[in-house]
Formats: structure tokens, C-alpha cells, sequence
């Protein structure tokens, strides 16, 4: 995690990128530790205060986070925010800025500003792509796996090869860290900056899932949608050697109770099963639509995803997979997700 002191000097030079010339800006942490600070701004006879909070790389799961665990919040600061998050922060009626020049901040102490520069800065590709390798040892590590090849090659299946790769590019990226220089397939890695590991995760799992093509499914419960998937959703795809899991709200509620109820189902289903989607849809006793759906389907994303718990003959999905899902819906779904890690320490027994 960032420190607060120097987090406070990128939020001031941020601020005072797009404040008026001559503008004096003071930023001081609330608390030791926290994403939030005492801004002033001196603007001569008058001083303008308000709180303002970081939310990282400022995607929507970023924003709405840093608004639920901060409610008093008067101006949301980050990297680039994204078209999402701004058009989130507006109907919240919550001041914003980034790192990418634009702000649209309007305090009822008179200050007011806004800057939309004429030419918007793309935001920067990551430096290594996630792939799916990358993802599924990241899992593994942030599930309490050891990090040494041997350890992450027997949990998930991957090759020494890929083991290997995705290991130092997660080494490259601050994430692991190897105290000594050491090498072989039993080389000591320890996990570093969990927090940062855990957001970095979750970004990338949120554009994976933005790639995917969901075969959305109607069907008809019988009883609420958890008891319909243990005595015949999820029999019917084990019977028919499906590899497959729950996630998103309904795993949230298997795992770690929040949101009082679950309308849709979503599922990984292996690649094999979903090709064939007639015979997909005969397993599920539903047909597949376009809307209206009551069973989101996703091919399984990585070897490690759906090697969760199995509760009540149901198989679910990692469960800091099942976080990063959450997260990547927002809303209501972001708040049980923050429970589910808050009450199964997800991602920080590594």
C-alpha cells in the first residue's frame, strides 16, 4: 500500500494541476493509515476545504469502494477515470479529478472547476498483459499457495514453463519478491504489497471479463435459484463431466453471507460443454436468449477458477476469484464482495 505522505504529494500536484495559477493547495492524511486527506486550498481571502479520497486507477469498482468505506468524501482523485466511473461520481453528485488533467469539482464554498482537455489522454496500456497463466498462478498465490514453481506447477496444472513466466513477470510487476538470488523450481518467492496485488488482480479479471461472450439462459426456478442449481443445475453438469462453478452473488452467499437475494445464476462452464450450446441448454432445462436471462454462462477463465469449496454438492469458484467477479459488477455486488474478503481474509493468506 502507498503511504499516506506520499500519496498526500500526488494528490496535491494532481490538484494543483488543475486549479487556477497561484492557488496554494495543502493535503494532509486523516488517519496513518487510508486513502483519504484534509484538503485546503488558499485562494487569498477565501480557504476552501473538503475531503478528498484516492481510488487508484479509477475504474468503477475502484470509485465506488473508495465511496462506500469513505461516505464523507467530497471530491474522488485517481489515475484516469474511467468514462464509467465519471458518469458514476456525477449521479452520486461527488466531485472528481485525475491524473489525465480533467476535473469537474463545485463546492459550496464558491470553489468551482472544471477541466476537460481538448485532447483526452488514452489511458496507458499495462506494461504486461495479464494472461491466462498469469491470472491462474496470481490466484494461486493470493489463495496461500507457496510461490515457487513446483508448488504453483502441482496446484494448477500448468506447465513448468508457463509456471515459470508468469512467476517473474509477477516479480517484475512489484508483486513477488525473491530475498535472496535463487533459482531452481524450489526458489523461496514471497508475496509483497497484498493490497496492490489483490487491485491489480481484480483490474485484470475485470477486463478478461470484458472479452468474454456470456450465453445468457431463461429458465424457470423451482424454489429460489441455490436450490435449483444443488438438485438439478449443477447434478445435471456433473453428470455430463462438466468441469464447472458458481460465481458472482450466488457464490457471495455460499461463501460468506451479504445480499439477501439471488435472481441470476453465474456459472463457468469448460469450453467443451459450452461448445455445444443446444446440448448446454438441454442440460440447464432452459434456452438461451438474449435478454430476460436467468443463468449467465462464462468458459472457465483460468485452471485455478472453479477449484473453490464445494458446500452442499455445489461447486464454487475460488473464492478470491468470486471477489474479483464481485467487484467487477460494482454496486451492491462490490459491497459483498468487501464482505466476502473482509470475513474469509480473502487475499491476504498468502
Amino acid at each position: 500500500m502507498t503511504p499516506p505522505e506520499q500519496l498526500a504529494v500526488r494528490v496535491r500536484r494532481l490538484l494543483a494541476s488543475v486549479l487556477p495559477h497561484g492557488l496554494r493547495v495543502d493535503v494532509k492524511p486523516r488517519r496513518a493509515v487510508g486513502p483519504t486527506f484534509e484538503v485546503t486550498v488558499d485562494a487569498g481571502a477565501t480557504k476552501h476545504h473538503f475531503i478528498a479520497g484516492w481510488a487508484g486507477e479509477g475504474w468503477p469498482a475502484d470509485v465506488e469502494r473508495l465511496a462506500h468505506l469513505e461516505p464523507d468524501i467530497d471530491v474522488v482523485t485517481a489515475a484516469h477515470l474511467s468514462d464509467g466511473a465519471r458518469r458514476w461520481l456525477e449521479q452520486e453528485g461527488l466531485g472528481w479529478a485525475d491524473e489525465a488533467g480533467r476535473a469537474d469539482i463545485s463546492m459550496k464554498s464558491g470553489l468551482v472547476i472544471f477541466r476537460q482537455p481538448s485532447v483526452d489522454r488514452k489511458r496507458r496500456e499495462p506494461s504486461m498483459r495479464w494472461t491466462r497463466s498469469t491470472l491462474a498462478v496470481a490466484e494461486a498465490a493470493l489463495s496461500g499457495i507457496t510461490p515457487t514453481v513446483e508448488c504453483i506447477e502441482q496446484t494448477t496444472g500448468l506447465s513448468r514453463h508457463a509456471t515459470a513466466n508468469a512467476l517473474s513477470r509477477l516479480e517484475d510487476l512489484g508483486f513477488l519478491e525473491r530475498p535472496q538470488a535463487l533459482r531452481g523450481p524450489q526458489s523461496a518467492r514471497r508475496v509483497m504489497r497484498i493490497s496492490a496485488f489483490l487491485d491489480a488482480y481484480v483490474k485484470a479479471v475485470a477486463e478478461q471479463r470484458q472479452k468474454q461472450s456470456p450465453v445468457l439462459v431463461h429458465r424457470l426456478w423451482k424454489g429460489d435459484p441455490l436450490e435449483t442449481l444443488a438438485s438439478e443445475i449443477g447434478p445435471a453438469l456433473t453428470g455430463a463431466n462438466a468441469r464447472w462453478a458458481v460465481t458472482g452473488a450466488a457464490a457471495s452467499v455460499l461463501l460468506a453471507p451479504y445480499l439477501t437475494d439471488v435472481t441470476t445464476l453465474e456459472l463457468y462452464i469448460d469450453a467443451e460443454t459450452m461448445s455445444d450450446r443446444t446440448r448446454l441448454a438441454s442440460l440447464l432445462e432452459g434456452r438461451i436468449v438474449e435478454k430476460g436471462h436467468r443463468i449467465e454462462i462464462r468458459e472457465v477463465p483460468t485452471t485455478m477458477a472453479v477449484s473453490g469449496p464445494v458446500i452442499d454438492d455445489m461447486q464454487v469458484a475460488l473464492p478470491v476469484r468470486v471477489y474479483a467477479d464481485l467487484r467487477a459488477v460494482g454496486g451492491r455486488w462490490a459491497e459483498a464482495g468487501q464482505h466476502l474478503r473482509e470475513t474469509l481474509n480473502v487475499g491476504t493468506a498468502a
